[in-house]
């Protein structure tokens, strides 16, 4: 699933992270599969409309999704990390600085260490105005894994994302008190609807069953949709 830069809820999302000057931003979910690499990747991707050097970090190590096109962009030495590269995600045609997953493990116990992490934005914020980090599911922590509280800790920003009708209200509660016991700053909390549409939505889907048969109701039936200020509420 692709969500373009230009889409209302991603400029929402990037003009708060630009009215508050953050640096550096932590998406995490409870559960995996939640659209955390989506948004981190739409992100990115409205960052650099904008002009902005965006850079970001695949931390997680549950469930990796970048990959590197073998293109570097920025050389570092002395760094366990991959040097930052072109990088995208498989099967989508956006691309955008990143780092790949760490996949050694020096690598995974030295990011785990306190204070090493900040080392590494502080670097990285010589070349670019935004790094994001996507982590791995806050339910999954493993000897693999690296904590994504501990990641949020040393963020500017943290976003949650939850998918709607899949993460349960008490599992989300859990999720926001970890990171605030870790001492994150959550600033928001991003619903997924992707498997729970509105409406409207909805509506328009089964209309466009009479297309076949009755392609002029069907026509009626959608430009009523659209112009209906209710099923246009957002709740």
């Amino acid at each position: 699933m692709n969500i373009p830069p230009h889409n209302l809820e991603v400029e929402r999302i990037y003009f708060q992270i630009a009215r508050n000057h953050y640096k550096t931003l932590t998406l995490t979910a409870t559960e995996s599969r939640e659209g955390v690499t989506t948004l981190a990747t739409a992100i990115a991707q409205r960052a650099l409309l904008a002009g902005s050097r965006a850079l970001v970090v695949d931390l997680n190590l549950y469930h990796p999704h970048l990959e590197t096109q073998d293109m570097p962009v920025s050389t570092y030495k002395n760094h366990l990390l991959p040097n930052p590269s072109l990088v995208g995600v498989q099967g989508e045609r956006a691309y955008f600085p990143g780092i790949i997953a760490p996949s050694k493990r020096e690598t995974i116990m030295e990011l785990r260490r306190p204070n090493a992490l900040e080392k590494y934005i502080e670097k990285w914020s010589e070349d670019y105005d935004l790094i994001i980090f996507d982590t791995s599911p806050l339910s999954r922590m493993n000897a693999n894994n690296i904590p994504p509280e501990s990641i949020a800790a040393v963020s500017d920003g943290t976003l949650l994302v939850v998918m709607a009708g899949q993460t349960t209200q008490a599992q989300a509660s859990e999720s926001v008190k970890k990171l605030n016991d870790a001492g994150a700053h959550i600033f928001g909390c991003i619903f997924n609807d992707k498997n729970n549409p509105s409406l409207k939505e909805e509506l328009l889907r089964e209309v466009e069953r009479l297309a076949p048969l009755f392609p002029r109701l069907r026509n009626r039936l959608k430009k009523f949709i659209f112009s209906n200020h209710l099923l246009g509420l957002e709740i």
